[in-house]
This record gives structure tokens, sequence and C-alpha cells, in this order.
């Protein structure tokens, strides 16, 4: 029987390879193979975030120097970086495409990871286990994140109930730490737009140019909201596959 149900790119990601690994009866897709390659394929992504977000860093500190300093000289000759035609419009467009890069990757990154995470839930299932445990042994986890939360598993029992002051205490840490992240992010918002207002004319040109920009900045933010959206569910999986699933599927 069909039925409506909001999910984010996400959780949809999630319960859809779920749904495959209930498929998968015997074990011979989805099984310790096949997880080593995901986790192989997931420290790629980590390896690939980590080199563009430092060359973001790196283009934002200069852009930034330029836009808000003095003329820094290049080292070895005596030319600033304020020097160099179009330095303010070569590092902005650096700058917002780097970003883009970063969110895209980090994007990849987490849908690895979903991926990762629903193996070690099948694992934990059948003793009523954590899976979060599991998985920050097999990837690197934020695990300060989960020690920070007021209920610890999600999964199944929690040892230890907190009281008041520690859920206030690290609830309030929380939303300090996404706080921080946020300011990251507008410091960067904040660099690349005094950058394009640097660079806008009315002629059509620079026009182009400061379009172009501010959408690699817009869409590289928006890549990561993953808003949710109502999705029609048409059919549950039961243990056994329904009739003429595999006439479908051909």
């Amino acid at each position: 029987m069909a039925f409506k149900l909001s999910l984010s790119p996400n959780a949809r990601l999630r319960m859809t390879v779920q749904n495959e690994m209930t498929l998968d009866k015997d074990g011979s897709v989805y099984n310790d193979t096949l997880y080593q390659k995901y986790l192989a394929m997931h420290a790629k992504a980590l390896t690939k975030q980590e080199g563009l977000l430092k060359s973001l860093t790196f283009v934002d500190a200069a852009l930034a120097l330029v836009l808000f300093g003095k003329n820094v000289k290049i080292p070895g000759t005596d030319v600033g970086l304020q020097d160099i035609p179009a330095t303010v419009q070569v590092l902005t467009a650096l700058s917002s495409f780097a970003f883009l890069m970063v969110s895209l990757s980090f994007l990849n990154a987490q849908c690895y990871l979903a991926i990762i995470e629903q193996f070690n839930i099948r694992k934990a299932r059948s003793q009523h286990l954590d899976p979060d445990f599991i998985t920050a042994a097999d990837t690197f986890t934020e695990l300060y994140l989960k020690a920070f939360r007021s209920q610890l598993n999600f999964h199944g029992i929690d040892f230890f109930e907190p009281g008041r002051g520690y859920r206030w205490f690290f609830s309030s840490m929380i939303g300090l730490l996404m706080a921080a992240m946020a300011c990251v992010l507008i410091l960067h918002v904040s660099v690349a737009s005094a950058g394009i207002w640097r660079s806008f004319s009315f002629h059509w040109i620079p026009g182009l140019f400061c379009t172009a920009v501010a959408l690699i900045n817009v869409v590289a933010i928006l890549a990561n909201v993953l808003v949710g959206f109502t999705f029609t569910v048409d059919e549950v999986i039961s243990s056994e596959p329904r009739t003429g699933q595999s006439d479908r599927a051909t």
C-alpha cells in the first residue's frame, strides 16, 4: 500500500541501501569484501576533501590579504600581490571554485559514510549493539559529537541517562560548535562577497564574471542543505521478493 514519506537525499540513500541489503538474502553481494571496498573509497573521498580544504584555506587567506591587508611582497621578488593585474578577480574565482569542490567532496564523503553505516547497522542489529561504535573503528568520525549528545544510543538502550545539567551544558556546546562552523562558512562568504563587490561593474564582462562567481558559491552552499521532500513509497520489501520483481528488473 502506497504512503507518503518526507526524506532528505541522505535519508533516502540510507533507506535505499537498507532495502537493497534486504534483497541480498544470502549476503553474496553486500558482504565484508564489498564493505572493505566502500571503506577504501571513503578513505579516498576524505583524502580528496582534506586536500581541497587546504587549498581553499590558502586561497581565502591570500584573497583576504589582497582585500584587507597591506601589499604583501611575493617571496624572492619586489612585486606585491596587489601589484598583479586582476589579482582580486583571479583569487575570487579560485576561492569560489575551491569552495564548490570542498562542498561536493564533503557531500560525497557523507554519502559513502551513509552506506558504511548501513553495513554496521545490519551487523549490530542481531545483538542489539550500537553500530556507531563499529563505524567509528573503521572510519574517521567526529566522535565527540556523539559523546556530547544527551541520548548516546539512538539504536538501543542508553545505559547512563544524563541529568538536566549535562543535557543543558553539552547541548549548548554542540550549538556553539555548530555556530563556530557557521562562522567559518560566513568568513568564506564574506571574503568572496568582498571580492565580487570589488570586481563588480555594469560592463557585461565584469557583470557576467560576478554573476558566475556568486552562482558557484550559492550552489556550493545549497548542495549540503539537504532539504527533505515528500516521496511516494509504493512498496515495502518483505521477506520474500514480490512476484514479477525479477521480470520488472530486466
